[in-house]
């Protein structure tokens, strides 16, 4: 609030209250290099993660073509965000070859069959942080060839897990605001001194000409704040929202252990198993035995804020493209929500939102018997 009333002014002009504006953004730009540990010069604003994903791949890609002649490869998987695979698939069909890596039951690829798809000339590989869904955290690669350019989707990792020293390899990476609690409609991209980018827009060559047009110092400073906290919290927001994935696991896992449920009712988890790297505060659940059409509705009305995938895609009647991609069938895939626990949430939440699932579940199951 206190840069939207000192700052109101353009931070490209040069009069004084311009001058003052730009101030406050480069000074929200320097602690968010002082965080990620790199210079303020590669800290680039952007309205959304969603924008931020799109200037790094499409302008790497385009990059990498016009410096090395051919097309280079594009590796991922399909667990990556929409706004990661789609313009993936844009460059597809601009003829760039892509690859998809094939996922486990979590959601995570496998790090010798990345290995291997490196070693391979001239590549974009593009590799999210951890999975938005199933709350997997991806085998980020020990080193890498000098002619692959990597980008990170980091927006689920940062403020959840501990910084990994292997993003310093990344020559792009995103972090979206409201992950961590700044407002909506901030993001940022940090692009490494040594990365080449395609510009995408043409404007007025703010931001070293990737990402022009006229910044917010009042959104970036908000940023830099939230990024702090989130940075200096995260210890504490992992552990209590452990403990609330715990409660609410239990509550469910003891309801699917009562002898009184219907032929074939069962519980999938789709979710990491205890010991292995994952988001501390995320549960990907299926159910097996009812028609999840109505699951979402039902568990809204008992005051439960659920989803059944990304929620930016949350509008779509179709499954989860992600789940579907680790095998799972169109039924339970429809039978399936994503639990995500906040910043204040603990044990006491997690088993309140356990009991409240499962009063939705002996409804459901219960009107699937009629």
């Amino acid at each position: 609030m206190r840069a939207v009333r000192e700052a109101p002014a353009n931070p490209a002009s040069l009069h004084r209250p311009g001058r003052h504006a730009q101030a406050v953004l480069e000074q929200a730009r320097d602690r968010v290099a002082a965080v990620l540990r790199c210079n303020a010069r590669e800290v680039l604003f952007c309205g959304s993660a969603t924008e931020a994903n799109n200037l790094a791949v499409l302008g790497a890609a385009r990059a990498l073509e016009r410096l090395n002649g051919p097309k280079p490869r594009l590796i991922s998987s399909l667990a990556e965000h929409p706004a990661v695979l789609s313009p993936l698939r844009l460059l597809q069909q601009e003829g760039f070859p892509l690859v998809c890596l094939g996922l486990d039951p979590c959601a995570r690829l496998s790090a010798e069959e990345l290995t291997e798809a490196l070693d391979c000339g001239p590549a974009l590989l593009a590799l999210q942080w951890a999975n938005n869904e199933t709350g997997a955290v991806q085998p980020l690669p020990e080193s890498l060839p000098g002619a692959v350019h990597f980008h990170c989707d980091g927006a689920q990792g940062f403020g959840k897990l501990p910084w990994d020293p292997r993003l310093a390899q990344a020559s792009t990476l995103v972090l979206s605001g409201h992950k961590f609690r700044a407002p909506k409609g901030i993001a940022v991209l940090q692009v490494r001194d040594d990365a080449l980018l395609d510009p995408v827009l043409a404007g007025g060559g703010q931001q070293r000409g990737i990402r022009p047009g006229t910044e917010s110092p009042e959104l970036a400073a908000a940023f830099a704040c939230a990024m702090e906290l989130a940075a200096r919290d995260q210890d504490s927001f992992s552990l209590q929202t452990r403990e609330a994935c715990r409660a609410m696991m239990g509550e469910v896992r003891g309801f699917f252990a009562a002898k009184d449920l219907p032929a074939g009712a069962r519980l999938q988890e789709n979710h990491p198993p205890a010991g292995e790297p994952t988001l501390p505060n995320t549960l990907n659940l299926s159910f097996a035995g009812i028609d999840g059409r109505g699951l979402l509705p039902a568990c809204d009305a008992e005051g439960l804020a659920l989803s059944s995938g990304s929620a930016c895609s949350s509008g779509s009647s179709q499954p989860s493209p992600v789940l579907r991609a680790c095998g799972l069938d169109l039924k339970l895939a429809r039978a399936t929500v994503r639990v995500s626990f906040g910043w204040g949430q603990g044990r006491a939440e997690g088993e309140d939102a356990g009991g409240r699932l499962c009063q939705v579940l002996r409804r459901v199951y219960k009107c699937g018997k009629r």
